[in-house]
């Protein structure tokens, strides 16, 4: 190996299991509790959820379609009202109306992806109250559930990516994935 090379690393999971035994823990037992990261304290586990076999939840039976008409009226009424919507912002909205639409649309994204995204649920930054006051508005903008629920939804996501468990699986069809 030459003189400036770096040895190998291990493998993150292997790092985190070898720092567990360094305390005395069993590898098995921390594998076998794992759970998944949903609350603030839950990330302070000696491996952050990622040792955790998953495998075994990939494997989904069949299921029966089952739809939901409440959902799919709403949706629907909802898809139709916009482009009812678009028609009119062609046809005869003021200018006024339109800036008002685009910065509620800039201010719903920001409460999306500043706030739930990567402040609740990533928590990729500490905000002091009053910009968590503003987000929260922002994320109300937005209509995508309560901050608190998209961002344990989303990290549910990242844990049990593409299984059962997954609320977003998108081995479940791209209707399921999305609405």
């Amino acid at each position: 190996m030459p003189p400036n090379a770096a040895p190998p690393t291990p493998a993150l999971s292997e790092s985190l299991l070898a720092s567990a035994n360094i305390d005395g823990a069993n590898p098995k037992v921390l594998h076998e509790a794992t759970t998944g990261v949903l609350f603030e304290q839950d990330a302070e586990t000696i491996d952050g959820g990622l040792v955790k076999d998953i495998e075994r939840l990939k494997k989904a039976e069949k299921r029966k379609l089952k739809l939901v008409w409440r959902n799919i009226i709403a949706f629907g009424y909802l898809h139709l009202a916009a482009l009812y919507g678009a028609y009119l912002m062609f046809t005869s909205a003021k200018w006024q109306t339109i800036v008002f639409a685009f910065a509620l649309y800039v201010v719903s994204g920001l409460g999306i992806t500043a706030g739930a995204h990567r402040l609740w649920a990533h928590r990729s930054y500490k905000a002091k109250w009053p910009l968590r006051v503003l987000l929260i508005i922002f994320n109300t903008v937005a209509f995508q559930d309560a901050a608190y629920h998209w961002a344990r939804d989303h990290r549910v996501h990242h844990k049990f990516s593409e299984t059962d468990a997954d609320p977003h699986n998108a081995t479940r069809g791209f209707f399921f994935s999305h609405v």
